[in-house]
Protein backbone atom coordinates (compact mmCIF):
# COMPACT_ATOMS: atom_id res chain seq x y z
CA UNK A 1 0.00 0.00 0.00
CA UNK A 2 1.18 3.54 0.57
CA UNK A 3 0.22 4.61 -2.93
CA UNK A 4 -0.96 8.16 -3.40
CA UNK A 5 -3.94 7.44 -5.64
CA UNK A 6 -4.87 10.56 -7.54
CA UNK A 7 -7.17 11.29 -10.48
CA UNK A 8 -5.27 11.95 -13.69
CA UNK A 9 -6.19 14.44 -16.41
CA UNK A 10 -7.45 11.47 -18.49
CA UNK A 11 -10.47 11.21 -16.18
CA UNK A 12 -11.97 14.39 -17.57
CA UNK A 13 -13.60 15.23 -20.88
CA UNK A 14 -11.34 17.57 -22.82
CA UNK A 15 -13.98 20.14 -23.69
CA UNK A 16 -16.51 20.95 -20.94
CA UNK A 17 -18.57 23.07 -23.33
CA UNK A 18 -21.22 22.67 -25.98
CA UNK A 19 -22.39 19.08 -26.49
CA UNK A 20 -19.84 17.62 -24.11
CA UNK A 21 -21.49 18.29 -20.82
CA UNK A 22 -22.14 22.00 -20.39
CA UNK A 23 -25.68 21.54 -19.15
CA UNK A 24 -25.81 22.89 -15.58
CA UNK A 25 -26.57 20.48 -12.75
CA UNK A 26 -30.26 20.00 -12.03
CA UNK A 27 -32.25 19.47 -8.86
CA UNK A 28 -29.76 21.44 -6.81
CA UNK A 29 -30.65 21.32 -3.12
CA UNK A 30 -30.28 24.53 -1.15
CA UNK A 31 -29.22 23.60 2.37
CA UNK A 32 -29.64 26.45 4.81
CA UNK A 33 -29.56 26.25 8.57
CA UNK A 34 -33.25 26.61 9.24
CA UNK A 35 -33.00 24.56 12.41
CA UNK A 36 -30.48 22.15 13.84
CA UNK A 37 -29.88 19.30 16.26
CA UNK A 38 -26.83 19.50 18.48
CA UNK A 39 -24.76 17.24 20.72
CA UNK A 40 -24.83 14.30 18.30
CA UNK A 41 -22.21 11.96 19.70
CA UNK A 42 -21.95 8.19 19.39
CA UNK A 43 -19.45 5.36 19.47
CA UNK A 44 -18.76 4.33 15.87
CA UNK A 45 -16.58 1.25 16.42
CA UNK A 46 -13.55 0.30 18.47
CA UNK A 47 -12.32 3.53 20.05
CA UNK A 48 -13.71 5.92 17.42
CA UNK A 49 -16.47 8.37 18.31
CA UNK A 50 -18.41 10.86 16.20
CA UNK A 51 -19.66 14.27 17.28
CA UNK A 52 -21.38 17.04 15.38
CA UNK A 53 -24.57 18.87 14.53
CA UNK A 54 -27.33 18.63 11.93
CA UNK A 55 -28.75 21.49 9.89
CA UNK A 56 -32.14 21.26 8.18
CA UNK A 57 -32.43 22.32 4.57
CA UNK A 58 -35.28 23.96 2.70
CA UNK A 59 -36.54 20.62 1.42
CA UNK A 60 -36.75 19.22 4.95
CA UNK A 61 -33.72 16.97 4.76
CA UNK A 62 -30.74 17.34 7.07
CA UNK A 63 -26.99 17.66 6.49
CA UNK A 64 -24.64 16.72 9.30
CA UNK A 65 -21.22 18.19 10.04
CA UNK A 66 -19.00 15.64 11.77
CA UNK A 67 -15.80 15.56 13.81
CA UNK A 68 -14.29 12.20 14.72
CA UNK A 69 -12.50 11.48 18.00
CA UNK A 70 -10.11 8.52 18.24
CA UNK A 71 -9.50 7.76 21.93
CA UNK A 72 -6.26 5.89 21.13
CA UNK A 73 -5.56 4.85 24.68
CA UNK A 74 -4.52 7.99 26.48
CA UNK A 75 -3.30 9.76 23.33
CA UNK A 76 -6.45 11.02 21.56
CA UNK A 77 -6.60 12.09 17.93
CA UNK A 78 -9.11 14.30 16.12
CA UNK A 79 -10.27 14.11 12.49
CA UNK A 80 -11.36 17.57 11.28
CA UNK A 81 -12.51 20.37 13.56
CA UNK A 82 -16.06 21.07 12.38
CA UNK A 83 -17.86 24.26 11.47
CA UNK A 84 -17.55 27.37 13.60
CA UNK A 85 -21.34 27.64 13.36
CA UNK A 86 -21.53 24.62 15.66
CA UNK A 87 -18.50 25.50 17.79
CA UNK A 88 -20.13 25.48 21.22
CA UNK A 89 -21.69 22.04 20.98
CA UNK A 90 -18.75 20.48 19.10
CA UNK A 91 -16.25 21.66 21.69
CA UNK A 92 -18.47 20.42 24.51
CA UNK A 93 -18.94 17.02 22.88
CA UNK A 94 -15.20 16.61 22.31
CA UNK A 95 -14.49 17.47 25.93
CA UNK A 96 -17.18 15.04 27.11
CA UNK A 97 -15.63 12.18 25.16
CA UNK A 98 -12.05 13.03 26.13
CA UNK A 99 -13.06 13.15 29.81
CA UNK A 100 -10.04 15.19 30.87
CA UNK A 101 -7.55 13.78 28.37
CA UNK A 102 -5.60 16.04 26.02
CA UNK A 103 -5.73 15.41 22.26
CA UNK A 104 -2.30 15.12 20.68
CA UNK A 105 -3.03 15.52 16.96
CA UNK A 106 -5.69 17.15 14.78
CA UNK A 107 -5.83 15.85 11.19
CA UNK A 108 -7.52 18.08 8.63
CA UNK A 109 -9.03 16.45 5.56
CA UNK A 110 -8.86 19.93 3.97
CA UNK A 111 -9.15 23.55 4.99
CA UNK A 112 -12.70 24.45 3.98
CA UNK A 113 -14.52 26.04 6.92
CA UNK A 114 -16.91 23.14 7.69
CA UNK A 115 -13.76 21.10 8.28
CA UNK A 116 -11.28 23.65 9.67
CA UNK A 117 -13.63 26.13 11.30
CA UNK A 118 -12.59 25.31 14.85
CA UNK A 119 -8.82 24.97 14.48
CA UNK A 120 -8.39 28.19 16.44
CA UNK A 121 -10.72 27.10 19.25
CA UNK A 122 -9.05 23.71 19.57
CA UNK A 123 -5.60 25.31 19.58
CA UNK A 124 -6.66 27.76 22.27
CA UNK A 125 -8.06 24.96 24.41
CA UNK A 126 -5.07 22.63 23.91
CA UNK A 127 -2.02 24.75 22.96
CA UNK A 128 0.22 21.70 22.43
CA UNK A 129 -2.00 20.29 19.69
CA UNK A 130 -0.20 19.16 16.53
CA UNK A 131 -2.07 19.98 13.30
CA UNK A 132 -1.48 17.67 10.31
CA UNK A 133 -2.40 18.81 6.80
CA UNK A 134 -1.70 17.82 3.21
CA UNK A 135 1.65 19.04 1.91
CA UNK A 136 -0.32 21.01 -0.70
CA UNK A 137 -1.94 23.28 1.88
CA UNK A 138 -0.83 26.92 1.94
CA UNK A 139 -1.25 27.22 5.68
CA UNK A 140 -0.42 30.93 5.89
CA UNK A 141 -3.46 31.57 3.66
CA UNK A 142 -5.82 28.78 4.62
CA UNK A 143 -5.55 28.18 8.37
CA UNK A 144 -6.87 30.51 11.07
CA UNK A 145 -4.09 32.08 13.14
CA UNK A 146 -1.45 30.11 11.24
CA UNK A 147 1.43 31.81 13.07
CA UNK A 148 0.11 30.59 16.41
CA UNK A 149 0.06 26.91 15.42
CA UNK A 150 3.23 25.75 17.14
CA UNK A 151 3.27 22.26 15.66
CA UNK A 152 2.24 22.06 12.01
CA UNK A 153 3.07 18.91 10.02
CA UNK A 154 2.74 18.63 6.25
CA UNK A 155 2.05 15.10 5.03
CA UNK A 156 2.60 13.91 1.43
CA UNK A 157 -0.04 11.77 -0.26
CA UNK A 158 0.90 8.11 -0.21
CA UNK A 159 2.45 8.33 3.26
CA UNK A 160 2.05 5.62 5.87
CA UNK A 161 2.96 7.04 9.25
CA UNK A 162 2.28 6.60 12.95
CA UNK A 163 1.05 9.53 15.03
CA UNK A 164 0.76 9.01 18.78
CA UNK A 165 1.47 5.34 18.07
CA UNK A 166 -1.46 5.01 15.63
CA UNK A 167 -0.68 3.70 12.13
CA UNK A 168 -2.41 5.74 9.43
CA UNK A 169 -2.32 6.04 5.65
CA UNK A 170 -2.82 9.36 3.88
CA UNK A 171 -4.27 9.36 0.36
CA UNK A 172 -5.14 11.97 -2.21
CA UNK A 173 -8.91 12.25 -2.12
CA UNK A 174 -10.38 10.89 -5.34
CA UNK A 175 -13.42 13.10 -4.82
CA UNK A 176 -12.39 16.53 -3.60
CA UNK A 177 -13.67 20.06 -3.42
CA UNK A 178 -10.16 21.39 -2.78
CA UNK A 179 -6.87 20.30 -4.32
CA UNK A 180 -5.58 19.74 -0.78
CA UNK A 181 -8.27 17.21 0.22
CA UNK A 182 -7.03 13.92 1.65
CA UNK A 183 -8.54 10.65 2.81
CA UNK A 184 -7.14 9.05 5.95
CA UNK A 185 -7.20 5.32 6.70
CA UNK A 186 -6.88 4.05 10.27
CA UNK A 187 -5.30 0.60 10.05
CA UNK A 188 -6.39 -0.51 13.52
CA UNK A 189 -10.13 -0.28 12.86
CA UNK A 190 -10.15 -0.26 9.04
CA UNK A 191 -11.90 3.11 9.09
CA UNK A 192 -11.40 5.41 6.11
CA UNK A 193 -12.19 9.04 6.87
CA UNK A 194 -13.44 10.13 3.45
CA UNK A 195 -13.93 13.87 3.91
CA UNK A 196 -16.85 14.94 1.67
CA UNK A 197 -16.95 11.74 -0.39
CA UNK A 198 -19.71 9.25 0.45
CA UNK A 199 -21.60 12.05 2.18
CA UNK A 200 -25.38 12.13 2.04
CA UNK A 201 -28.41 14.03 3.25
CA UNK A 202 -30.86 12.30 5.58
CA UNK A 203 -34.46 12.57 6.68
CA UNK A 204 -35.53 14.07 10.02
CA UNK A 205 -35.36 11.55 12.81
CA UNK A 206 -32.41 9.69 11.29
CA UNK A 207 -29.65 12.01 12.47
CA UNK A 208 -27.88 9.42 14.60
CA UNK A 209 -28.64 6.20 12.73
CA UNK A 210 -25.90 4.10 11.17
CA UNK A 211 -26.64 2.27 7.92
CA UNK A 212 -26.64 -1.11 9.69
CA UNK A 213 -29.36 -0.04 12.12
CA UNK A 214 -33.12 -0.26 11.54
CA UNK A 215 -34.25 2.69 9.46
CA UNK A 216 -30.70 3.88 8.80
CA UNK A 217 -30.11 2.50 5.30
CA UNK A 218 -28.41 4.97 2.96
CA UNK A 219 -30.81 6.22 0.29
CA UNK A 220 -29.20 6.57 -3.12
CA UNK A 221 -31.15 9.75 -3.91
CA UNK A 222 -29.71 11.41 -0.78
CA UNK A 223 -26.14 10.49 -1.70
CA UNK A 224 -26.66 11.55 -5.31
CA UNK A 225 -28.11 14.94 -4.40
CA UNK A 226 -25.25 15.56 -1.97
CA UNK A 227 -22.58 14.69 -4.56
CA UNK A 228 -24.30 16.81 -7.20
CA UNK A 229 -24.03 19.78 -4.85
CA UNK A 230 -20.58 19.09 -3.41
CA UNK A 231 -18.81 18.10 -6.63
CA UNK A 232 -20.27 20.07 -9.52
CA UNK A 233 -17.45 18.93 -11.80
CA UNK A 234 -18.77 15.34 -11.84
CA UNK A 235 -20.84 16.25 -14.89
CA UNK A 236 -17.56 16.50 -16.81
CA UNK A 237 -15.79 13.30 -15.78
CA UNK A 238 -15.32 10.15 -17.85
CA UNK A 239 -17.22 7.82 -15.51
CA UNK A 240 -15.52 4.55 -16.47
CA UNK A 241 -12.02 5.90 -15.82
CA UNK A 242 -13.07 7.75 -12.71
CA UNK A 243 -14.71 4.64 -11.27
CA UNK A 244 -11.63 2.55 -12.04
CA UNK A 245 -9.66 4.97 -9.89
CA UNK A 246 -12.17 4.59 -7.05
CA UNK A 247 -11.86 0.80 -7.33
CA UNK A 248 -8.10 1.03 -6.86
CA UNK A 249 -8.59 2.61 -3.45
CA UNK A 250 -10.59 -0.36 -2.20
CA UNK A 251 -8.87 -3.24 -4.00
CA UNK A 252 -5.87 -3.70 -1.74
CA UNK A 253 -7.06 -2.11 1.47
CA UNK A 254 -9.07 -3.67 4.26
CA UNK A 255 -11.65 -0.90 4.59
CA UNK A 256 -14.35 -1.93 7.05
CA UNK A 257 -15.94 1.49 7.72
CA UNK A 258 -16.31 4.62 5.59
CA UNK A 259 -16.59 7.74 7.75
CA UNK A 260 -17.70 10.83 5.80
CA UNK A 261 -17.82 14.26 7.40
CA UNK A 262 -21.29 15.01 6.01
CA UNK A 263 -23.01 11.75 6.85
CA UNK A 264 -22.99 9.02 9.46
CA UNK A 265 -20.33 6.31 9.17
CA UNK A 266 -21.08 3.44 6.79
CA UNK A 267 -20.39 0.39 8.96
CA UNK A 268 -21.51 -2.44 6.67
CA UNK A 269 -22.04 -3.32 3.00
CA UNK A 270 -18.97 -1.37 1.90
CA UNK A 271 -18.99 -2.89 -1.60
CA UNK A 272 -22.65 -1.95 -2.05
CA UNK A 273 -21.90 1.67 -1.15
CA UNK A 274 -18.93 1.79 -3.50
CA UNK A 275 -21.20 0.45 -6.25
CA UNK A 276 -23.78 3.10 -5.30
CA UNK A 277 -21.19 5.85 -5.63
CA UNK A 278 -20.10 4.52 -9.02
CA UNK A 279 -23.71 4.52 -10.24
CA UNK A 280 -24.03 8.10 -9.06
CA UNK A 281 -20.90 9.12 -10.96
CA UNK A 282 -22.39 7.66 -14.15
CA UNK A 283 -25.80 9.17 -13.57
CA UNK A 284 -24.50 12.67 -12.93
CA UNK A 285 -22.50 12.60 -16.16
CA UNK A 286 -25.46 11.21 -18.11
CA UNK A 287 -27.77 13.77 -16.51
CA UNK A 288 -25.65 16.60 -17.89
CA UNK A 289 -26.01 15.10 -21.38
CA UNK A 290 -29.71 14.34 -21.12
CA UNK A 291 -29.00 10.60 -21.35
CA UNK A 292 -29.70 7.42 -19.39
CA UNK A 293 -26.53 5.82 -17.97
CA UNK A 294 -25.49 2.29 -18.91
CA UNK A 295 -24.71 0.39 -15.70
CA UNK A 296 -22.66 -2.77 -15.29
CA UNK A 297 -24.08 -5.80 -13.47
CA UNK A 298 -22.01 -4.96 -10.39
CA UNK A 299 -23.19 -1.35 -10.44
CA UNK A 300 -26.81 -2.46 -10.73
CA UNK A 301 -26.57 -5.15 -8.09
CA UNK A 302 -24.03 -3.70 -5.68
CA UNK A 303 -21.90 -6.31 -3.97
CA UNK A 304 -19.19 -8.08 -5.92
CA UNK A 305 -19.58 -11.87 -5.92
Amino acid sequence: MGLGVSPSPSLWVKDPSGSRGSKPPTKRINIKILSHRDNLQRLVAGDIYEVGECGQGEDGRHEVDRVYVIKNGKRPLLIDSGSRIYRTSIMKSIEDILDGQTPEVLFLSHTELPHAGNVRALGDRWPGLTVVVSELVLAYLELPRYKEIKKLVYIPAGTERAFAGRELEFMNAILRDQTTSQWILDYKTGTMFSSDAFGYYHLPGKCELFNDEKGGATREVDMMDFHRNAFGYLRWVIPERFNETIDKVFENRDIKIIAPIHGNPIRSDINDHVAMLKRIIKRLRAESLGQTPVLTAVERGGRKK
